[in-house]
C-alpha cells in the first residue's frame, strides 16, 4: 500500500494532473541537452505530411490561394521598404534586392524545417535598426562592413543554436500578454508609421510637386480604404455568400490591381515613384575598383584583411533574434488563434541559428527573423471568424484555421520569383505599396488587448464600454493605469530604436519587460493581474474543467458525472 505521504510527493512531482492548465509543455526545461529540440521533433514530424496537403483540400483551397496572393505583396512590400533603407543607411553595402534575397531564401527554409510554419520571415525595423548600428562601428574604427557583418552572423548563429539546445527558449514561459502586446503594438505602430511617413514627407519636403503629392496620397488611401472595405464585405447584405467571401480573401490584391490600374491612367499626366527592381542580378556593393562584390563573402577580409573579432555585437543581435522570434511564436500560438497543431519553439530557432543565418552570412545578405505583422496578417488570412455580439461591441472568434506549410513556402517562392518579374513590378507605384504596409500595421492590430483599452480612453460614458471581462470585474480606473503602464513602456521602446544613439541597448529594453511585468505585483493585486495580463474566459474555463481531485491513496479517479450515471 501507498502510504499518504509517498502519494502527495507523486501527486506533487507531476504524475498526476488535476487540472487543465495553459500548455507550457513547448515551454518546459527537459533538462537534457537538446531536449526540447526531440520533443518539438516529436511533436510536429507525424504532423508534416498534412502540413503539406491540408492547403490543398476542397474546403482550404480558396483561403490558401488567397493568402498567397495576399502575403506575397504583404512580404514583398517590406522587403522592398527595408531594402530602401538599408540602402540609405549602410552606404550601398546592402539594398533591394538583397533584401528580397534574404526573404526569399530564409522563408523556404524556414517553411520547410521549422516547426511553427505560420511564421513569416522578413526584415523587421529592430533588425534594420541594430544593423545599421553594426555599420556605424566598422566605420568608425575603419574595417570592412561585410567581413565584419559575415563574423557578427556566425557567431549569432553559434549562439542561437546553444540557446535552442539547452531549450533557453523555456525562459519565453515568463512572457505574458502585457510584453506581447507592447512587442505586437511596436511592430504595428513601426509599420503604420513608416507606411505613412512617405506620404507625409512628400509635402513636407517639398521636392515634389504639389499635384504628384496629392496623387500619391490619393492612391495611399485608395489602397489602404478599399482593403479595409472589401476585407469586411463578407459581413455585407449584398450579393452571394460565396461572392462575398471571394472578394473578402482577396480584398488587398484587388486594392492593389485597382489603384495600380488608376495611377496608370494618370501616369502621363503625373511623375509618380514606382518601384524601383534592379533586373542586374549582381550584390549591390561596388569597390573600389569599380568591380560589384562576390555573392560570395569572403571570412578574412574582400579588399583588406580582416580580424575575427565580433563577439560583443553578435550577443545583441542573438538576443535581439531570440526575442523577435520567440514573442512573434508566442503571439502565433497563444490560445486565443485556435490553433490544433503544436507549437516548435526549439526547432524554430535551431532552423534559423543553423540554415537562415549562415546562409545570409555567406552571401552577404540582411538577416531575416520572424516578422510579426506578415506572420499574425498570415494567421488572419488562414482563419475563418465567427463574430459575437456582445453588450457596448463586438469580438471576433476563431473558428478554423488552414495550418499547413504550403502557402508560407509559396510566398516565398514568388518573393523570388519577384526578382525575375523586374519589368511588371517596375509598373506598381510606392504609394500603393506604402498603402498595403500601412493596412498590414492596421489589420494586426486586431486581438491587441492594449489597443482594445486604449480604445475606451475615448469614450467617456462608462455606459458605454464594451463588456470585456476586465471591465465587468475591475474599476475602470485600475484598467486605465495599466494600460498607461504600457503606453509608457511602448514609448521607451519606439524611442529606444528610432534615436540612433540608443538603439545598441533597445534589444536588451525590450528583453526587460518580463522584468517589469514582475514588478507591477507591487502596483496591482494578483486578481487585478489575472483579469488585465488573461486571456478572456480563462478563469471561467478553468473552473469548468476542473474535476475532482484524486483519491491520492487508492489512485481511483472517477470522471464527473460517473456517481450519477451509477
Amino acid at each position: 500500500a501507498m502510504t499518504e505521504a509517498e502519494a502527495v510527493m507523486r501527486d506533487q512531482s507531476g504524475y498526476i494532473t488535476h487540472t487543465s492548465k495553459k500548455d507550457f509543455g513547448p515551454l518546459e526545461f527537459t533538462g537534457k541537452i537538446a531536449g526540447g529540440l526531440r520533443m518539438d521533433l516529436k511533436r510536429r514530424l507525424p504532423l508534416y505530411a498534412s502540413d503539406w496537403t491540408d492547403a490543398f483540400k476542397a474546403e482550404n483551397i480558396q483561403k490558401s490561394v488567397s493568402s498567397i496572393m495576399y502575403l506575397f505583396i504583404a512580404a514583398l512590400a517590406p522587403a522592398i521598404t527595408f531594402g530602401s533603407r538599408f540602402l540609405d543607411g549602410t552606404n550601398g553595402q546592402f539594398g533591394v534586392l538583397e533584401m528580397i534575397m534574404s526573404t526569399c531564401i530564409s522563408g523556404i527554409l524556414f517553411s520547410t524545417f521549422a516547426g511553427q510554419p505560420l511564421s513569416i520571415l522578413g526584415a523587421t525595423g529592430p533588425f534594420l535598426a541594430y544593423t545599421l548600428v553594426v555599420y556605424d562601428l566598422a566605420e568608425a574604427v575603419d574595417i570592412e562592413f561585410m567581413p565584419f557583418y559575415f563574423w557578427t552572423c556566425m557567431w549569432c548563429s553559434l549562439f542561437t543554436i546553444l540557446v535552442a539546445v539547452f531549450d533557453l527558449c523555456a525562459l519565453m514561459k515568463h512572457v505574458t500578454m502585457f510584453s506581447e502586446d507592447i512587442f505586437a503594438g511596436l511592430i504595428s505602430l513601426i509599420f503604420i508609421i513608416d507606411g505613412a511617413r512617405p506620404l507625409i514627407e512628400n509635402f513636407a519636403d517639398g521636392v515634389m510637386p504639389l499635384t504628384n503629392a496629392m496623387f500619391e496620397m490619393l492612391l495611399f488611401l485608395l489602397t489602404f480604404g478599399l482593403a479595409t472595405y472589401l476585407s469586411h464585405f463578407r459581413r455585407k447584405p449584398w450579393a452571394l455568400r460565396s461572392i462575398r467571401n471571394l472578394l473578402a480573401n482577396f480584398a488587398v490584391t484587388i486594392a492593389l490591381v485597382v489603384a495600380s490600374a488608376v495611377a496608370a491612367i494618370y501616369s502621363d499626366k503625373t511623375n509618380l515613384r514606382m518601384l524601383q527592381v534592379d533586373a542586374d542580378f549582381s550584390p549591390n556593393l561596388v569597390l573600389s575598383d569599380g568591380s560589384k562584390r562576390p555573392w560570395i563573402v569572403n571570412p578574412a577580409g574582400i579588399e583588406r584583411p580582416f580580424p575575427a573579432w565580433a563577439i560583443p555585437y553578435a550577443i545583441g543581435f542573438a538576443v535581439l533574434g531570440y526575442l523577435d522570434q520567440n514573442l512573434t511564436s508566442v503571439i502565433v500560438n497563444r490560445p486565443s488563434n485556435n490553433l490544433k497543431k503544436g507549437p516548435g519553439y526549439h526547432l524554430d530557432l535551431f532552423v534559423r541559428g543553423a540554415l537562415t543565418l549562415p546562409a545570409c552570412a555567406v552571401l552577404g545578405l540582411p538577416l531575416s527573423v520572424a516578422s510579426t505583422v506578415p506572420s499574425i496578417t498570415h494567421v488572419i488570412s488562414l482563419t475563418t471568424y465567427d463574430v459575437q455580439q456582445m453588450p457596448g461591441g463586438e469580438r471576433k472568434v476563431p473558428v478554423k484555421v488552414v495550418e499547413q506549410r504550403a502557402t508560407n513556402f509559396l510566398i516565398h517562392v514568388f518573393i523570388g520569383l519577384a526578382l525575375f518579374l523586374a519589368p511588371a513590378l517596375k509598373l506598381l507605384p510606392r504609394s500603393v505599396l506604402q498603402g498595403v504596409f500601412f493596412y498590414m500595421g492596421i489589420a494586426s492590430l486586431t486581438g491587441n488587448n492594449l489597443f482594445d483599452r486604449l480604445k475606451l480612453w475615448l469614450i467617456w460614458d462608462s455606459a458605454k464600454y464594451p463588456q470585456y471581462h476586465y471591465v465587468q470585474k475591475l474599476p475602470i480606473m485600475r484598467v486605465h493605469l495599466y494600460t498607461l503602464v504600457q503606453v509608457v513602456c511602448l514609448a521607451i521602446l519606439y524611442g529606444l530604436k528610432a534615436i540612433k544613439e540608443t538603439s545598441v541597448v533597445f534589444p536588451f529594453f525590450m528583453a526587460s519587460l518580463a522584468i517589469v511585468r514582475k514588478g507591477m505585483r507591487y502596483m496591482f493585486t494578483d486578481e487585478e493581474l489575472k483579469q488585465l495580463d488573461g486571456l478572456p474566459g480563462q478563469e471561467e474555463e478553468e473552473e469548468e474543467e476542473e474535476g475532482p481531485k484524486p483519491d491520492l491513496l487508492n489512485l481511483d479517479v472517477k470522471p464527473p458525472g460517473q456517481d450519477k450515471e451509477a
